[in-house]
């Protein structure tokens, strides 16, 4: 399977602004496939470890958070404007597993994926997601 890199250049050598963009990026291009805190490593070109640490610190969060974050996102703005069904929301979100995605989605929004779209049936999607933005903490 081919993933689609935010860009090229130097990895480890970039600010803490530039080395989230680049994972932002890469997560933005690839959240609806199979991706990990592995495969984004490789692409960015760090080591694992390297990049959870200083992705955490720069974003207070970790990479793992921000791929379940991003498809979160994703999946709010499918069940408010789509028909797809929960299952198929789940797939196009680039989760396998219904019953995980059903945790993550209640752990971050609140409600089911079912409520959540019987409650905000045909509103526009910037009305029920907040813009998907890390900001940097003021320790980078």
């Amino acid at each position: 399977m081919q993933f689609r890199v935010a860009e090229d250049g130097q990895a480890n050598h970039q600010s803490p602004t530039a080395l989230v963009e680049r994972v932002v990026q890469f997560v933005e291009s690839n959240y609806t496939r199979q991706i990990s805190l592995g495969t984004v490593a490789d692409a960015i070109g760090y080591s694992r470890s390297h990049l959870t640490t200083a992705f955490r610190h720069a974003t207070g969060m970790p990479v793992t958070a921000w791929i379940i974050h991003r498809r979160i996102t994703a999946a709010r703005e499918l069940l408010g404007e789509d028909n797809l069904s929960v299952a198929r929301t789940c797939e196009a979100v680039g989760f396998t597993d219904l019953c995980y995605f059903t945790r993550q989605f209640v752990r971050h929004v609140g409600v089911t994926p079912g409520r959540f779209r019987a409650a905000n049936n045909g509103m526009r999607s910037d009305k029920i997601t907040a813009p998907h933005v890390i900001t940097l903490s003021n320790s980078a």
